[in-house]
C-alpha cells in the first residue's frame, strides 16, 4: 500500500513555491515564547470563568470514519472540561497535505494539527517556526514523557527544542496466509526480530513454493511487492543499505542508493517480480489491488504496516498472522517507519490552550480510543503492550511482533529538501525499477546523480 498522505509530484510543484515563502514568514507573525518553567500563565485564557470564548481549529486527515467519531468525542470532552473554548474540528477526507501547506502558506495554520514528517521534515519545523516549542510548557506541568518511546519522543526534537507530541509509532511487518503455508508445507516465519534464521534466501525459497503456476498463467504467487518508500526501504536497512547518508547532526547529506548493499537489496526486489517471478507486476497489482489479491487467497505474504490490522481482520476465509523481515546481510534489521505527531502552530493566538489540548489528544485513554477504531500503533508502551491493542482474541496470534518491531524502526532522512527530493527524484526514478525498464545499478545511479546536488544545497 502506498502512503496515502504523500503529495503527487503536480500537487508538491504546484505548492512547494507558496508553502516556502508562508512558513518564512510564521517568524514575524509568531506569538511570545511559550512560558518559562515554574512562570504563571495568567491563567486567563484557561479559565472556565473567562468572558471571551476561544475557538481553536483541529484539523485532521480521515483515516477512517471512527477516528472521525473519536476526534469528534475529544473535542467534546475538552469543551465540557474548558466551558470557554470551542474546539472546531474539521476533518480533511482527500488531500490533507495540500491543505495543510496551504493553510501555513497563507498564515492561517490550524492550531492543532496531526503532523507528517515525511511532508514537513522536522529541521525545516525548527528553522521556519512553524510549531508551538514544548519544552517550557512540559517542564513547567511536570509533563511526563516516560510513557512514550523515546524513540517516538526524538523524533519531534531538533537541536534540543521540542515540537510536538507522538501520535502513533509504526512500523513494517509480514502479513501471511497461514493456510496458504500450511497447504505447501512450509514452516511459518518468525515473529523474533531477533531471529538470525529468516533469511534473504529462506524468504524466496517460501515465496517460490507459494507460487502456482497452470501454464503461462500465475494462479498464486508468493509474495507482494509493497512499492510505498518505507516498505521498500525496509530491505534495504535489512541488508545494510540505506537511503541516505547522513552527517554528525542527523541531517542527510547525499543518496546511498548506490552502495552495494542498496544495490543487492533492490536488484532483489525486482527480482522478485520479473527473474523469479514469485510477485505479481505493478500492472496488475494495480489492476486488481494489493489487498484484495491478499485478501483473496492469490497472495501469501506482503509486507505493511500494522496500522492496517483491522483491515485484515474482515478476512473470514483463511486464519492469517505476521512476522518480521527476512534478514540480508545486515546484522540487525531495519524497518521504515515512524508514525506521526500532534503538533500545535506556532503562529496560534491561544498557546495555553492548544498546549492542554495536546495533553488531552496524546493521553493514555486517546491513544486507546484509537485503537478502539483501528489504523494505529501506539506510541505509547502502556498502550502497545496492552491487552487492548494486543487483543489475544483476535488475530494476528503474534502481535506483540508489532511493539517489537519498533525497536528497529529507522526514521526517515532529515533534509530541508528530501519531501522535493522524494517526489521529483526518488519516487519517478524507482519506477523504472518497478517496470522492469532498468536495473537496480542503473536506477541507482540516476537516482544519485539527480538527487546529489539537491542534498548539498544549504537550508
Amino acid at each position: 500500500m502506498k502512503n496515502r498522505h504523500r503529495l503527487t509530484r503536480r500537487d508538491f510543484l504546484r505548492n512547494l513555491t507558496v508553502a516556502t515563502a508562508g512558513v518564512v514568514g510564521l517568524a514575524a507573525c509568531a506569538p511570545a515564547a511559550a512560558p518559562q518553567a515554574g512562570q504563571s500563565t495568567g491563567g486567563e485564557e484557561t479559565s472556565q470563568a473567562s468572558a471571551e470564548p476561544i475557538t481553536i481549529t483541529f484539523i485532521v486527515d480521515t483515516i477512517n470514519e471512527g477516528h472521525v467519531q473519536v476526534r469528534n468525542k475529544w473535542a467534546q470532552e475538552f469543551m465540557e472540561a474548558h466551558p470557554n473554548v470551542k474546539v472546531d474540528h474539521q476533518p480533511i477526507p482527500q488531500d490533507y497535505t495540500t491543505k495543510i501547506q496551504t493553510l501555513f502558506a497563507a498564515g492561517t495554520p490550524a492550531d492543532v494539527y496531526r503532523y507528517l514528517q515525511e511532508v514537513t521534515p522536522i529541521i525545516t519545523v525548527a528553522e521556519k517556526n512553524m510549531h508551538l516549542q514544548l519544552d517550557d510548557y512540559i517542564a513547567r506541568d511536570n509533563y511526563d514523557l516516560s510513557d512514550f518511546r523515546p524513540d517516538a519522543v526524538e523524533l519531534y526534537r531538533w537541536e534540543g527544542k521540542t515540537y510536538a507530541l507522538p501520535r502513533d509509532y509504526g512500523n513494517q511487518n509480514l502479513f501471511y496466509n497461514l493456510d496458504l503455508l500450511e497447504e505447501a508445507g512450509i514452516e511459518p516465519p518468525p515473529a523474533d526480530w531477533e531471529d538470525k534464521t529468516f533469511t534473504f534466501e529462506v524468504f524466496l525459497d517460501m515465496a517460490q513454493r507459494l507460487t502456482k503456476r497452470s501454464g503461462d498463467r500465475t494462479e498464486q504467487w508468493g509474495f507482494l511487492v509493497n512499492r510505498g518508500q518505507r516498505p521498500w526501504a525496509s530491505w534495504l536497512y535489512c541488508n545494510g543499505g540505506a537511503l541516505v547518508h547522513k552527517d554528525e547532526r542527523g541531517v542527510a547529506t547525499d543518496c546511498a542508493l548506490t552502495d552495494e548493499a542498496s544495490v543487492e537489496a533492490l536488484q532483489f526486489l525486482q527480482d522478485l517480480m520479473y527473474k523469479y517471478e514469485v510477485a505479481p507486476r505493478p500492472d496488475l497489482e494495480s489492476e486488481l489491488g494489493g489487498f484484495d489479491l491478499f485478501a483473496t487467497g492469490r497472495v501469501g505474504i506482503m509486507l505493511t504496516n500494522p496500522s492496517a490490522v483491522n483491515l485484515f481482520r474482515t478476512i473470514e476465509t483463511f486464519r492469517w498472522d505476521v512476522a518480521t523481515l527476512p534478514l540480508g546481510k545486515a546484522e540487525r534489521r531495519g524497518t521504515g517507519g515512524g508514525g506521526t505527531g500532534w503538533a500545535g502552530a506556532a503562529a496560534t493566538k491561544h498557546p495555553d490552550v492548544v498546549w492542554e489540548f495536546l495533553k488531552h489528544i496524546s493521553s493514555p485513554e486517546a491513544e486507546l480510543d484509537e485503537v478502539s477504531v483501528g489504523a494505529t500503533t501506539p506510541s505509547r508502551l502502556s498502550v502497545v503492550l496492552s491487552d487492548a491493542f494486543l487483543d489475544p482474541e483476535k488475530p494476528p496470534k503474534n502481535a506483540r511482533a508489532f511493539a517489537q518491531a519498533q525497536e528497529y524502526v529507522v526514521r526517515d532522512p532529515v533534509h530541508v529538501l528530501w519531501p522535493e527530493i522524494t517526489q521529483r527524484i526518488y519516487n519517478p526514478k524507482m519506477d523504472l525499477l518497478w517496470s522492469g525498464t532498468n536495473d537496480a545499478a542503473t536506477v541507482a545511479q540516476m537516482i544519485k546523480e539527480e538527487a546529489d546536488p539537491l542534498f548539498a544545497r544549504s537550508s
